[in-house]
């Protein structure tokens, strides 16, 4: 049932990446826009130019006058900076430029948490794993530019979403040349995340530093590029790829030990569905129960892949239905 009246203006969901900022018009709040307006965020020199543009071309009539952002950043003050994207701008700035009722932002993979109390199949695709525990915590966690996650969890009829950062965790080391790695990378950053390894900044980082560790020289490599050059058979870019796998493993098995995710585990982000089928789901698998007694109490939970081809804007339509 809509929980909006018949007149009442739609409301402008966004969701800027590190890559591409989307957006999209919810006039029945817990349903997903119909039409997604996407573009490079790098086109955009800031919040208010890219909502300008979606604006202008998803809007008739009436215009929207409240928007609700889901971005890759703390949000604690008015200034907020994406350093993903590039941007810094002010909230209360943007709100009264553009001339709208309300401006909130969301933490981008609070968003994805939402999400995730809607996806039924085929919008989430089980990976592996058994059944869900129905009244236990759900994490949702996803490479993009960096590593995002967030804690959903049940309370008495409806959800609660925590914003984490379980992408600084440290990184979880099982052999000699994953110590050498991250031993690279923290002396390089001052501390070796999870995120270090299992994102797009992390597998340029990554590259760099394995091939500092075999004598070759610095070679400047984008996260696409390796990528594709992994699927390519490249041996070093398929390390990289496989080192990117394991780091995400075991912070998603690190992140389930701790909160006590036996809800599931969505994996989602913008990389692993650019990969397809070149990701390695028993790689990722194998790291993420391996960690010795509890073994068992990981293999039982479900992971499952998040299909949807914009879950944060689903997800903050979910969440103006909630507040609702």
């Amino acid at each position: 049932m809509s929980t909006t009246r018949p007149d009442a203006p739609p409301v402008l969901v966004a969701d800027i990446g590190g890559t591409n900022a989307r957006a999209g018009l919810v006039t029945e709040p817990g349903h997903a826009p119909g039409t997604v307006f996407t573009r490079p965020t790098a086109d955009f020199p800031g919040l208010a130019e890219f909502l300008q543009a979606a604006m202008a071309a998803l809007s008739g009539e009436p215009r929207p006058m409240r928007v609700i952002c889901a971005v890759a950043s703390p949000l604690h003050e008015d200034t907020v900076r994406l350093t993903n994207a590039g941007w810094t701008f002010s909230i209360s700035d943007t709100q009264r430029r553009l001339g709208l009722e309300a401006l909130t932002l969301m933490n981008d993979w609070v968003a994805q948490g939402w999400a995730v109390t809607r996806l039924v199949e085929p919008q989430r695709l089980q990976r592996k794993g058994g059944k869900p525990a129905a009244d236990a915590p759900r994490l949702a966690i996803g490479p993009g530019t960096g590593l995002g996650s967030a804690l959903v969890t049940p309370c008495a009829d409806h959800w609660q979403v925590f914003a984490t950062e379980g992408g600084h965790i440290s990184v979880g080391i099982t052999s000699q040349r994953e110590a050498d790695l991250a031993l690279r990378l923290h002396n390089r950053f001052g501390h070796c995340s999870a995120e270090r390894v299992a994102s797009g900044v992390g597998m340029e980082a990554v590259h760099d530093a394995l091939r500092e560790i075999d004598g070759h020289p610095p070679r400047s490599c984008s996260a696409e590029t390796i990528a594709r050059e992994a699927v390519a058979g490249d041996p070093l870019c398929r390390e990289v790829l496989a080192q990117f796998t394991a780091a995400l493993g075991s912070a998603a098995g690190d992140l389930a030990l701790a909160t006590g995710a036996r809800g599931g585990i969505y994996v989602g982000g913008g990389i692993i569905p650019a990969l397809g089928d070149a990701f390695d789901w028993n790689r990722f698998h194998a790291r993420f129960t391996a960690k010795g007694r509890f073994q068992d109490y990981l293999a039982a939970i479900p992971v499952y892949a998040i299909n949807h081809p914009a879950p944060a804007l689903l997800g903050l339509s979910v969440y103006l239905e909630a507040q609702a």
